[in-house]
């Protein structure tokens, strides 16, 4: 029997981490957590710092990825790339170069002088009578402008958007995980509850719509650029992809965890926006018979957390 739990906490790899850093990432992630919407002080993140030095984690547990585990005391990873649970993980510093360095080198040629601008807006609301008008409602998650903008606004800046999806998980929560670490430091613990990655609600649910309002960006001749892990892209539908970068909407950065649980850039793809979006939501129907048997199951097993008397 397999179960996902914790692979990277505070930037790093669990089954590297002495007992004293488990213990204190978990008082950490239990700290944070009592204290709700006033979080204690947190450890720095290792990939936010990569930008902003000294930027502290902001993801509440401090949990960066997830791996399958098999059962046992101590418990054992499995040989299966782990995925990302939370955005900022894709910040590594690698190979003398940030995520958005990369970007600029690979697709504009441009070693030097790139800036990065963090969730700026493209949306704003408007109502039927017009009051709320100019409020934002949406942002973009990264812009990476390859060369410094000229002071002339006759000038054509070149830039273009970046978003960085990790995969939501569905199931267990990750505290009783975190409660067996600051109870028992000294081992890898196997995942005490059943969570699985949500790859549809990660793709089809919340990158998709994403995608589709943020067509815009297309419609300014600039593309998006989307970051996503070897896991969640193996999840995706089938992509009809090219190497022309200049008629490509979409450019799919795929990474994957290396034995070191270092980001490696696996592949760089080149596609349309709506053959995307249509990858991320692929998905078909189960025939009736599938669907009744399932509805069957349920009644006559009495789930609980499924089944309720009218």
């Amino acid at each position: 029997m397999a179960g996902w739990g914790i692979a990277e906490w505070y930037g790093q790899d669990i089954l590297t981490m002495t007992p004293e850093e488990r213990l204190s990432a978990a008082n950490s992630a239990i700290a944070a957590g009592t204290e709700g919407m006033r979080p204690a002080p947190q450890p720095e993140c290792p990939f936010l710092s990569s930008l902003r030095p000294g930027s502290v984690c902001n993801k509440l547990g401090g949990v960066c990825s997830l791996r399958q585990y098999a059962n046992g005391d101590p418990a054992t990873p499995l040989d299966a790339q782990p995925t990302t649970s939370c955005p900022n993980r894709f910040l590594e510093f690698r190979n003398d170069e940030t995520l958005f360095s990369y970007i600029a080198r690979v697709l504009f040629g441009v070693s030097s002088g790139t800036k990065v601008i963090k969730e700026i807006p493209f949306l704003e609301k408007e109502t039927v009578n017009g009051e709320g008008r100019g409020a934002k409602a949406g942002r973009i998650d990264w812009i990476v402008v390859p060369t410094p903008p000229s002071q002339d606004d006759a000038f054509e800046m070149p830039w273009v958007a970046v978003e960085t999806q990790a995969v939501y998980f569905s199931g267990a929560s990750m505290w009783p995980d975190i409660e067996a670490y600051r109870a028992d430091p000294s081992k890898v613990h196997y995942p005490s509850g059943i969570r699985r990655p949500d790859f549809r609600s990660s793709g089809a649910k919340r990158l998709a719509p994403q995608l589709s309002a943020k067509g815009l960006m297309n419609r300014w001749g600039r593309k998006i650029v989307v970051v996503v892990d070897e896991a969640f892209f193996a999840e995706m539908g089938a992509l009809s992809v090219t190497t022309d970068f200049d008629n490509s909407e979409i450019v799919w950065i795929v990474v994957r965890f290396d034995t070191n649980m270092a980001l490696q850039v696996e592949a760089l793809h080149f596609a349309e926006l709506l053959p995307s979006i249509a990858a991320l939501q692929a998905a078909k129907p189960v025939n009736r018979a599938t669907f009744e048997a399932n509805l069957r199951r349920a009644i006559v097993n009495g789930k609980s957390a499924q089944v309720f008397d009218a």
